[in-house]
């Protein structure tokens, strides 16, 4: 049992071996030698972990706006230490977690060998995290002993990776750089609500990407430029509406704010130059490999891959779906604030970017300007009214919530709580 522990949480909670073996599997089916096997699977491993260690530590620099925002609207301080917040969150949880998260992997691989269902969920990193939701909701909402939790949670786990996988895939057509994949991402329902709503209220005609701009600015297309010059604003004028003295004091560390803001826009700049070159690795060596996993072990089965990888296609709709979702996320803060909810609140960084980001490029692909607008908006509604029902519900696995919670933990948690709490706990 020591042993499957430690491969569980020390191989198989890294997607990256995840990626790596399934890249060796795909490759093996169709018959390569190890001399074209190696390469592949290094390149492939390398392109992951470029978009995942830069999507990571992209998303960490946005935390200190955190802090800042939550000086303006003069709020208690809200912890942004990630690895202690995860050390807190395990507290209780951590076998049961850690078991749901392997055998859930095993029911997704099961419904895409057996059923039409043909999604294989590689994103490990995200099913991980939600394998922690849900031990935490059946543990604190109900009264299963240990065997029945792992196997009710399992289950669940398994069928979220795949059907969250497969209802995303309907709208990835419409997607540019979105072939041969589809997204396995805790932002689905928020992919599924803003492709709907932008469907119904869009009009993709008006492509956000296509936006007319004078010749002399045409370096702003270029996502690494405008990002860079966007963060480097944002960080200035929240920093001015902080107070200079506050920031040096805070969180600069006695840094003039201006060097301080245009430092964290190039860092910001630079993962995504990161994130992009990995995307581009990656792809040129998975999509091929994953046919060979195809057509040989889950005959027809589609991978379930990383946001990121849409990113280089959508510069504008990552920029304005992180700043839509983003505003959203403070009216929902100060709403709940005017009507004394009883837990406080604030947007978390991290999903609210790459949320904010993928759902405004699938209301752009479905509905253009007023879709990616609308979409993204809802994704930041959802996210702090979710998070505010969601966090009373899963005892010691709220701090990490309160960071990383992303949409599909939003709407789906507080759903999953109140059907627990409507059967008694079972």
């Amino acid at each position: 049992m020591g042993v499957v522990m430690y491969l569980i949480n020390n191989v198989f909670s890294q997607a990256v071996f995840i990626i790596g073996i399934v890249v060796i599997a795909g490759m093996v089916a169709q018959k390569k030698t190890w001399d074209q096997i190696l390469p592949s699977v290094i390149k492939t491993m390398i392109g992951f972990t470029m978009i995942n260690v830069g999507g990571q530590t992209l998303g960490m620099s946005l935390l200190p706006l955190q802090g800042m925002i939550t000086k303006i609207f003069n709020m208690p301080p809200v912890s942004v230490d990630i690895g202690a917040a995860q050390a807190e969150s395990l507290t209780g949880i951590g076998t049961e977690m850690a078991l749901i998260f392997a055998l859930g992997f095993l029911v997704n691989l099961l419904l895409a060998r057996f059923t039409r269902f043909k999604y294989v969920h590689l994103s490990a990193h995200v099913s991980f995290f939600y394998a922690g939701l849900i031990a935490a909701l059946l543990k604190f909402g109900t009264n299963l002993a240990f065997v029945p939790l792992v196997i009710t949670g399992s289950i669940l786990l398994g069928l979220y990776m795949t059907f969250s996988c497969a209802y995303v895939a309907v709208f990835m057509k419409e997607v540019k750089g979105g072939e041969g994949f589809t997204l396995a991402h805790s932002s689905s329902i928020g992919i599924l609500i803003s492709s709907l709503l932008a469907k119904a209220f869009g009009n993709k005609e008006n492509d956000l990407e296509n936006l007319n701009v004078p010749k002399k600015l045409n370096f702003l297309r270029e996502m690494t430029i405008s990002l860079t010059i966007v963060m480097t604003v944002l960080f200035l004028v929240i920093s001015l509406i902080s107070g200079p003295a506050w920031m040096r004091e805070n969180i600069t560390g006695g840094q003039d704010i201006v060097v301080f803001s245009f430092l964290r826009g190039l860092s910001f700049g630079m993962w995504i130059t990161v994130i992009i070159t990995g995307v581009r690795m990656m792809l040129s060596e998975i999509i091929s490999a994953f046919h060979g996993f195809a057509n040989k072990i889950i005959p027809n089965s589609v991978p379930g891959l990383d946001i990121p990888l849409l990113f280089p296609n959508y510069p504008n709709s990552v920029i304005l779906g992180f700043l839509t979702s983003l505003i959203a996320g403070l009216i929902g803060m100060m709403i709940l604030g005017f009507i004394n909810y009883p837990v406080v609140v604030f947007p978390a960084l991290i999903p609210t970017f790459f949320t904010g980001a993928v759902t405004a490029i699938f209301g752009n692909a479905h509905g253009g300007r007023r879709g990616a607008i609308i979409g993204s908006f809802v994704n930041g509604l959802i996210l702090i009214f979710g998070q505010a029902l969601l966090l009373p519900m899963i005892g010691t696995y709220a701090p990490i919530m309160r960071i990383l919670s992303e949409t599909d933990y939003s709407f789906y948690g507080p759903i999953l709580g109140w059907v627990l709490k409507l059967f008694g706990g079972i």
